[in-house]
């Protein structure tokens, strides 16, 4: 094994790196959201057309009729209440006048004075007016009286017709029920369509340029598709249906993590493996056994991982701390002599920390490893 060195960048640098990454994926979740939505624009079935298609079209054509007539009665009525309304107003004019007329003639010949002619052609005209708008105020009555019973004729008809209809519904509604879950069925899958190659194609790239240079834009791009995917799922299949396939989707996922975090413990990788080597020895425990790592000042000393930061060292040099040292649990070497500068360096780690020569970093159980049967290490 070689190691890889990569160039990461100051904080600034990742940080703008990550800000972008998220502004893709959010770019690319609006991007498949326009078209979703344009997409769901495909026209699904209308209830008017299913029930001109199932219900029965004479009493429709009925329904629509008496509905209108209804209107127009109400209308009707509604215009000669306000006719009533302004001769009630005139009769009651004519009215007041007649009795001012009246008083003033009965003052008249009180005081042995005779009425004008005019005040009584003005007498003689209010009281044809009184009578003219009294006849007319019956005739509305009359006509009002004849609409009302028009209109409670339309009404039972209309409830009878609108009976036969509410009978009809249940079927027309199941019909309209079942072409719009064939309607949402298609748009789900016509979406689909759309979304699934790109998230299988995103999955494809992540596992083949995941540790590539561009591997941001796939994080970002794979996200966005994975979310808006499980929208639409949400979005046209029934809860009962999409509980399952969430469980579905989980259980796969889970299963997925699960045999590739067993895989990397049994293949590790060079980086995964040179970092579980790494915090071994900062943590001064074998990295195969996790055995403390006694030597030097550390040789008579206990401690855990918890404990490791309050032990106290005693602040001597051991005579063995530039010895080799192999774990006598694992038996895995762990220190050695350097083949360039002859000093001690650590056996699991590509570099040595005093002159720099690297070595290939070999994975557990191997030669380079294990210390051999009998060694005095």
């Amino acid at each position: 094994m070689t190691t890889t060195r990569t160039n990461k960048g100051p904080w600034t640098h990742r940080l703008l790196i990550y800000f972008f990454t998220v502004l893709f994926g959010v770019l690319i979740y609006w991007l498949l959201g326009f078209a979703m939505r344009d997409i769901g624009t495909w026209p699904g079935p209308r209830y008017a057309e299913v029930e001109q298609r199932l219900g029965d079209a004479q009493l429709t054509q009925e329904a629509g009729s008496l509905q209108s007539q209804v209107a127009e009665a109400n209308r009707a009525i509604g215009s000669r209440k306000q006719r009533q309304t302004v001769l009630r107003d005139s009769t009651s004019n004519s009215e007041k006048t007649m009795n001012q007329l009246l008083e003033l003639q009965k003052m008249t010949l009180q005081k042995g004075l005779t009425a004008s002619g005019d005040e009584g052609k003005v007498l003689a005209e209010s009281q044809r007016l009184f009578l003219a708008n009294q006849a007319k105020y019956q005739e509305m009555n009359d006509q009002i009286a004849a609409l009302d019973e028009q209109l409670l004729v339309l009404q039972d008809r209309q409830r009878e017709v609108q009976l036969k209809l509410d009978a009809q519904r249940p079927a027309i509604q199941a019909e309209y029920n079942r072409l719009n879950a064939r309607h949402q069925f298609q748009l789900a899958a016509l979406k689909l369509a759309v979304l699934l190659p790109l998230l299988l194609l995103a999955g494809w790239l992540f596992l083949k340029k995941r540790a590539g240079l561009y591997a941001p834009l796939l994080h970002g791009f794979g996200l966005a598709l994975l979310v808006k995917v499980g929208m639409v799922i949400h979005e046209h299949f029934p809860t009962r249906y999409f509980k399952y396939i969430l469980i579905a989707a989980a259980i796969a996922l889970v299963t997925r993590v699960l045999v590739y975090l067993l895989r990397a413990v049994a293949f590790p990788k060079l980086d995964w493996l040179l970092k579980q080597y790494r915090e071994a020895y900062e943590h001064f425990f074998c990295p195969l056994c996790s055995h403390p790592i006694r030597r030097g000042p550390r040789k008579h000393l206990f401690w855990t991982r918890g404990s490791l930061k309050k032990l106290r060292v005693p602040n001597t040099v051991s005579p063995d701390v530039d010895e080799a040292y192999t774990c006598p649990v694992c038996a895995t070497r762990l220190f050695e002599e350097c083949s360039a500068c002859q000093r001690i360096r650590h056996s699991l780690l590509p570099a040595c920390q005093h002159c720099g020569t690297e070595k290939e970093v070999q994975p557990p159980g191997t030669a380079a490893t294990a210390a051999p049967t009998g060694s005095q290490y």
